[in-house]
């Protein structure tokens, strides 16, 4: 079927994890590098940009499974992915430019509540979904 894909046995609707990565990409890609510059990193602001890129995460693994006719829970979180892979790309060019700041431990853990923010918008979507199934098939 060319409108799907495997993940560890579980059949992805392409569109619909595509939708879902993409608003995810955007937001964390708009917000992060573009206002996040623009605000001090000690000022009560930096929280707002935290939130909005985690809010974008969340949405995005929503979008992701309210497409999906199964399998919520894997296509909300596959749809953290595509940022993941964007923040691990950006550290290793800060890291080959000598910006002593990369602390992969840091990058780590902001992956995993990455991928468990985005799997939260999976789950409520799929408890929410019009075309409901199972969460994890």
């Amino acid at each position: 079927m060319r409108g799907e894909f495997l993940v560890l046995g579980h059949r992805i609707n392409r569109s619909a994890w595509l939708r879902g990565s993409i608003f995810s990409l955007l937001v964390v890609v708009g917000v992060g590098l573009v206002i996040g510059n623009l605000v001090d990193q000690k000022s009560d602001n930096s929280i707002l940009v935290t939130a909005a890129i985690s809010l974008g995460l969340v949405i995005g693994g929503f979008i992701a499974s309210w497409y999906a006719s199964r399998s919520n829970i894997v296509h909300g979180m596959l749809t953290s992915c595509p940022a993941i892979l964007l923040s691990f790309i950006f550290q290793c060019i800060r890291m080959i430019r000598g910006v002593r700041s990369v602390s992969w431990l840091s990058l780590l853990m902001a992956s995993f509540l990455s991928i468990s923010l985005a799997t939260l918008g999976g789950v409520l979507a799929g408890r929410w979904s019009p075309n409901r199934g199972s969460l994890f098939e």
